[in-house]
């Protein structure tokens, strides 16, 4: 994992000016300025990466046993020489020459359904973590000497 980190300049910032001090008339005290640079850490939500999910199918055929139920005829000539009775009824018809038998069959019917076995549920939290952050920040101090009989006084002013 990687940790995206940007300095921030002075340049980032065009309200932060610094004065060059000049030369003051004979009298006058010279203002020199001290600076104290501090860290501003600002956070930004990027991109770290992405989950990816694929979904295959895979086919395989299947070959399933079934039972099925099924007529067949079966002729026999069985010789009988018998006169039939006057208004003797048969179970089969007969077309002309031809004795019609019903002959009946199981049909297979194949249903291919489509089932739901399960679902992948993807979420995302977002989570929080410490970091530190490091940089060299500079304070400047001032030291005051004097040469010769001059003498400085030195007070300090009012921190803000």
């Amino acid at each position: 994992m990687s940790r995206r980190t940007r300095k921030k300049t002075q340049a980032d910032n065009p309200h932060i000016t610094q004065e060059i001090p000049t030369v003051p008339a004979p009298g006058e005290p010279v203002t020199i300025p001290l600076i104290r640079e501090s860290l501003q850490v600002d956070k930004e939500w990027v991109e770290a990466g992405a989950v990816v999910i694929r979904k295959s199918v895979e086919s395989r055929t299947e070959t399933v046993p079934v039972t099925i139920g099924y007529e067949k005829a079966q002729v026999e000539r069985v010789p009988v020489y018998r006169v039939l009775a006057a208004g003797e009824a048969i179970a089969a018809w007969q077309e002309r020459e031809t004795l019609v038998i019903p002959v009946v069959q199981e049909e297979l019917v194949v249903l291919k359904r489509r089932v739901v076995r399960e679902e992948i549920r993807v979420s995302k939290q977002r989570l929080v973590r410490q970091e530190q952050v490091s940089d060299v920040v500079r304070n400047e101090q001032v030291a005051v000497e004097t040469t010769g009989r001059l003498e400085a006084g030195t007070r300090d002013a009012p921190s803000a």
